[in-house]
């Protein structure tokens, strides 16, 4: 969960990972690219489904703890060059990001997340120096959307393991790299 959104436009946060891996000339990563370069930030608000998360990320944590009896470290935040992670929970050496959806059952099941929530633990892996992630999934309804204040039942809560490589971290640190070069730069890359 981010604490603090005031500095966010000075580094490249978690939820902002899959942008560095999309093609620099589109107009969606201009747009974003610039709101690095002049420090413009953010204050859309959030869809209802990411409130809903918001609103239940620390309810499904309890839930993982209570059915696991463990732990772990929530919101840990940190920094490293240009990258910075606001994890939502860390245990071990083992990172994981709470996901409240629809298709939680489905990721469980094919054991295979979104790509973009697999680079968003990526970024991570690489800020936090940690050896393995996984996503905490609740799986979610009309009538969770409708009231995220109910009681969660444990038959909806998965964890699905993300393998991540040191190739694919290795890979996430060079294109940080380069957009921190860019970014001092003042420049767009190319």
């Amino acid at each position: 969960m981010i604490i603090s959104k005031q500095d966010r436009h000075l580094y490249i946060g978690g939820s902002e990972a899959n942008m560095i891996y999309m093609r620099y000339n589109t107009k969606t990563f201009t747009e974003w690219w610039q709101g690095k370069l002049e420090g413009i930030v953010d204050d859309s608000p959030p869809s209802l489904p990411m409130a809903v998360g918001t609103i239940l990320e620390h309810p499904v944590i309890d839930l993982y703890e209570l059915v696991n009896n463990v732990t772990g470290i929530r919101e840990k935040q940190m920094v490293k060059g240009f990258a910075r992670a606001n994890t939502d929970y860390i245990i071990g050496n083992k990172v994981s990001d709470v996901k409240v959806t629809k298709k939680a059952k489905e990721w469980a099941e094919k054991g295979k997340v979104p790509i973009n929530y697999k680079r968003q633990l990526i970024h991570y892996l690489y800020v936090c120096e940690l050896e393995s992630a996984s996503i905490i999934a609740y799986q979610s309804d009309e009538s969770l959307q409708d009231n995220p204040f109910q009681e969660l039942k444990q038959e909806n809560l998965f964890e699905i393991p993300v393998e991540i490589t040191q190739e694919e971290i290795q890979i996430h640190h060079e294109k940080i790299q380069y957009l921190e070069f860019c970014r001092d730069m003042g420049i767009y890359p190319i």
